[in-house]
C-alpha cells in the first residue's frame, strides 16, 4: 500500500492576480499558437522547476512569471513536429536545462512500453512515483494512449502530485495537475488498457 503525496501543494499553483489560482500551468498560456498545440512537456517541466524552487524558498508565481518561465523552458524542452513523444526526449531537454540553471536535481525515467510484455511491473511503477512523492518532487507522466481512463488524454504530458496505491485491490489513484486543474485519474486502468503507453520522469534532489 502506498499512500503519498508531495508536501505542500499550495506550493504548485500559480496565480493570475484575481483571485483564482491554477494548479500548475497551462499550454494555452504560451502565446504562440505551434506552443500552445504542442507544449504540454515545457509546461509540465514549468511547474515542476517552479514547484521546486518555491520549496527552497523562491518567490510564489505570478501568471506573468510563470509565462516568463515557460518560455524559458521551451529553449530547452523544444516539441518536435510529434511534440516530446518519449521520456527520453523530455529527460533530454529537462537535463540541458537543469544544468544551464545549476539546479540541484537529478532526473530519472521510467519508459512503459507499447508491448504489454515489455512494460515494467505495475508496481514497479508504483514505487517509481511513490518513491519521488516522498522525496517531495512531482513527477512528469506521458501517457500517449488514455486508454479505458477517462480523465486523461492521449498523448498528452501531466503531473503527479499524489498517489494513493493497493496492489490487493488492483487501484492506484493519482492526484495529476493538468492544464491548470486538479484531477483523479487511476493509473492501473491506464496501464492495462493504453495500447501505446508512455512512461514518467521524475526530478530527484541529488544526494
Amino acid at each position: 500500500m502506498i499512500n503519498v503525496c508531495i508536501s505542500n501543494p499550495g506550493l504548485f499553483s500559480v496565480a493570475d492576480g484575481a483571485d483564482i489560482a491554477y494548479c500548475g500551468g497551462c499550454q494555452e498560456w504560451y502565446g504562440a499558437f505551434w506552443k500552445r498545440l504542442s507544449g504540454c512537456g515545457p509546461t509540465v517541466v514549468s511547474s515542476i522547476v517552479n514547484y521546486l524552487t518555491r520549496k527552497a524558498g523562491g518567490d510564489a508565481a505570478s501568471l506573468s512569471a510563470f509565462r516568463t518561465l515557460m518560455d524559458d523552458v521551451w529553449r530547452y524542452v523544444t516539441p518536435s513536429i510529434r511534440g516530446i513523444p518519449t521520456t527520453t526526449a523530455l529527460v533530454k531537454g529537462a537535463r540541458a536545462y537543469i544544468d544551464a540553471q545549476h539546479l540541484p536535481y537529478r532526473i530519472d525515467e521510467l519508459c512503459v512500453a507499447k508491448s504489454h510484455q515489455l512494460r515494467p511491473a505495475f508496481d514497479e511503477i508504483c514505487r517509481f512515483i511513490g518513491d519521488a512523492l516522498q522525496a517531495d518532487a512531482p513527477v512528469a507522466f506521458l501517457s500517449l494512449d488514455k486508454g479505458a481512463e477517462p480523465l486523461l488524454d492521449s498523448w498528452h504530458w501531466t503531473t503527479i502530485l499524489a498517489l494513493q496505491c493497493d496492489e490487493t485491490l488492483g487501484v492506484a489513484q493519482a492526484d495529476i495537475a493538468d492544464e491548470g486543474k486538479l484531477l483523479r485519474a487511476d493509473l492501473r486502468i491506464w496501464y492495462d488498457t493504453s495500447t501505446l503507453g508512455g512512461g514518467f520522469v521524475r526530478f530527484m534532489p541529488e544526494d
